[in-house]
């Protein structure tokens, strides 16, 4: 009896299991409104995050401009340094030496203006008047000294003096002026007119006359120093190195002009 009942029991929860309808799987109802929040909500993520791009861009280009910049005042700085430098050495107390260089530099070339600078004229006067004053053109006196060379031998310098042994070749103006008063004699001797045109264009025959030699004399050159500068002291002896051959022709002219 009891088995029986059990049995029943067991057909009833049997039928209850397979009466029991299979509960479908619920979703949550989103609505359009709510559906647009989202949409919204996303979008604006989506565009802080492009934001927080854009700034660490912008931060990683001004950083690299920042050191573009730094190294271009970097080397602006040095270039400045350099420059000063370089200012200060061309500015420094010129020496004897460069003083006596600069002179016979503007003589070679024929610029007779630069050479004042170099000179003291307090005792000697100006006596690159002579050129200026002369009737000898220019060519002629660009010829005076453009095969003049130099060599200097020893320096002493003290306080403010100094004196400058030297060794100064240039042509022998003994021979230009002995060829030159030859030419100069036979045209007086025909009768010809001498114009102070043909006179110059002879001496530049002379000046330019390759078969003229050279001679070298030695001498010392004598400066002070005037304002943190060296000046060469202009003298006679000076003037006879640098055209040498020139007194002697002249006294010799001279002596047969005088009898």
């Amino acid at each position: 009896m009891e088995k029986k009942e059990e049995k029943v029991e067991k057909t009833k929860k049997v039928e209850e299991v397979n009466t029991q309808k299979v509960e479908e799987p619920k979703f949550n109802k989103v609505s359009g409104k709510d559906l647009k929040k989202e949409i919204k909500m996303d979008t604006v993520e989506t565009k802080k995050a492009d934001k927080n791009n854009k700034k660490e861009n912008k931060e990683n280009k001004d950083e690299k401009s920042n050191k573009v910049v730094g190294y271009w005042v970097g080397g602006i700085v040095l270039l400045l340094v350099v420059l000063a430098i370089v200012t200060a050495l061309i500015l420094l107390p010129a020496t004897p030496e460069k003083t006596v260089d600069g002179m016979l530099n503007s003589l070679k070339n024929a610029d007779f203006e630069s050479i004042n600078k170099y000179i003291n004229y307090d005792e000697a006067g100006n006596q690159s008047e002579f050129l200026e004053d002369s009737q000898i053109d220019e060519e002629a006196q660009s010829l005076l000294f453009n095969k003049l060379s130099w060599k200097i031998l020893n320096i002493t310098k003290e306080t403010d003096k100094a004196s400058v042994e030297i060794e100064i070749t240039n042509k022998d103006f003994e021979q230009i002026i002995s060829n030159y008063t030859q030419e100069a004699l036979k045209i007086a001797f025909s009768g010809e007119s001498f114009t102070e045109e043909e006179q110059n264009n002879k001496l530049k025959e002379q000046l330019k006359n390759e078969q003229i030699e050279t001679k070298t004399v030695n001498t010392t050159i004598q400066l002070v120093k005037q304002e943190r500068e060296w000046k060469v002291q202009a003298n006679e002896d000076l003037l006879k190195a640098l055209l040498p051959g020139l007194q002697e022709a002249m006294d010799y002219l001279n002596a047969i002009i005088n009898g």
